[in-house]
């Protein structure tokens, strides 16, 4: 899999074309129909864009560095001459008719953002699993779950159907597609990137992220989505890492428990610092998680609920009827444990440089699996997915996964947490442990 750097360069000297790029997007679209990872495209449309920055280059007139290159963007942010749907049949609530910021600024640079990534309806779960749409499939078996709510997302990239994908993260939906596909996902800090132009599923926790290859496309997407750039990041000779072995143990299925520990001997043989940490919020803020955004979530879309919920699935309609139930009290006790978390968090990174996790703490489950079994028993789906993740969104802080190996087939990923603002050092860290890994991007 060729990364979107290394595209993007081929694009500057001449040796790639954009409209090339556009074309093999659509036969890989055209091959992958099946896993179903588009919301909305139009193949003509975005070969005549690509003619037209093929045209702009050759004259000498680059826009950016993402000058070319085919981009898709998940379909709750707004693009002009595109229709945004959210993967529901409800009505959305107000959204604004503008462009989204991040994807203006991608256009900006020379993207050519191509179409619509399917995904979870309203981004209110994590299987990719949607009713209306048709699931999203796992690109490594499509017995299995892709992974939401970016869930098309992380099949594009992982199929080249586009270099690179923006999806949003308010529990892992960035992550989860990321890891249970093979790809690399960065949920940056919250707020770094902007988000008018989008559905919010919950204010508090929502952020945008690019899937892409490598975590080098990572950093590029994010420069021009958050411009802030990530050149002055860098990493110890020997890194010191916080491994939170005592809230890991039991949530591990074996497969994924070995190539981790595999992973963190060899940090160790290398004489760097993983130390076994206390995380004592870490529980509570995964379960602080659901209350705080199915309320926030019922209150984004009070307006369909109140006319009776139309549109909504039955996947989606009983967690916002539920939200709609949650006491004051109970919405601001999840605040304070949100505020406890970053607390601790702050803490914690005051003396080490990033937390490190597998990012799924199971093979992608198969489509319509309730439940999963891990060393610590027969556990929910949901729990042993999102939980390994959102506890990362709640506290907002820049959170990487990139693949590790795969086990029966099957992607696994590392999940590596920095302190709040420290975005340039976590991708910095990210390409550092690419070297070590040595599986970037697929398969």
């Amino acid at each position: 899999m060729k990364t979107l750097v290394e595209q993007a360069a081929a694009v500057a000297a001449g040796d790639q074309s954009s409209a090339a790029l556009i074309e093999a997007a659509q036969l890989a679209a055209e091959v992958s129909a099946e896993l179903n990872p588009l919301a909305w495209v139009d193949w003509p449309e975005a070969a005549q864009t690509a003619r037209v920055l093929d045209a702009e280059r050759t004259a000498g007139r680059p826009r950016g560095p993402l000058h070319g290159m085919p981009i898709s963007i998940k379909d709750l942010f707004n693009v002009d001459g595109m229709p945004t749907r959210a993967g529901t049949r409800a009505a959305l609530p107000g959204l604004s008719p503008r462009e989204a910021t991040l994807v203006t600024r991608l256009k900006a640079a020379g993207a050519l953002v191509f179409g619509k990534a399917n995904m979870h309806e309203i981004a209110l779960g994590a299987t990719g699993e949607n009713v209306w749409t048709g699931d999203v499939k796992n690109p490594f078996d499509p017995a299995r779950q892709a992974g939401g709510s970016s869930s098309g997302s992380g099949v594009c990239v992982q199929r080249g159907i586009g270099l690179a994908s923006v999806g949003s993260d308010t529990g892992g939906s960035v992550r989860i597609p990321a890891a249970f596909c093979g790809v690399t996902g960065f949920k940056p800090t919250r707020d770094a990137i902007p988000l008018d132009g989008g559905l919010h599923l919950s204010w508090t926790c929502d952020h945008a992220g690019p899937l892409a290859p490598s975590v080098a496309d990572c950093a590029l997407m994010f420069e021009v989505m958050a411009q802030r750039s990530v050149r002055h990041g860098a990493v110890p000779r020997k890194p010191r890492l916080a491994l939170p072995e005592r809230w890991l143990r039991g949530r591990l299925q074996p497969g994924v428990r070995e190539v981790f520990d595999r992973l963190v001997a060899g940090l160790r043989a290398e004489g760097v610092t993983v130390d076994p940490v206390e995380i004592g919020t870490l529980q509570a803020g995964w379960e602080a998680y659901s209350p705080l955004v199915r309320a926030e979530a019922a209150w984004v879309h009070r307006q369909v609920l109140d006319a009776g919920g139309e549109g909504f699935s039955t996947m989606v309609l009983p967690p916002l009827e539920a939200g709609r139930r949650i006491a004051a009290r109970d919405y601001i006790d999840a605040l304070q444990t949100r505020q406890a978390l970053v607390d601790e968090f702050a803490r914690l990174f005051a003396d080490y440089d990033a937390l490190i996790c597998p990012g799924n703490s199971v093979l992608p489950p198969l489509r319509g699996q309730n439940e999963v079994q891990t060393e610590g028993g027969l556990m929910s789906t949901r729990d042993a997915v999102l939980g390994q993740t959102a506890a990362f969104s709640l506290a907002g802080l820049p959170t990487l996964v990139l693949p590790t190996a795969l086990v029966e087939g099957l992607p696994t990923s590392l999940q590596i947490v920095g302190a709040a603002d420290s975005d340039a050092r976590l991708l910095a860290l990210g390409r550092w442990f690419e070297q070590r890994i040595g599986w970037v991007g697929g398969a």
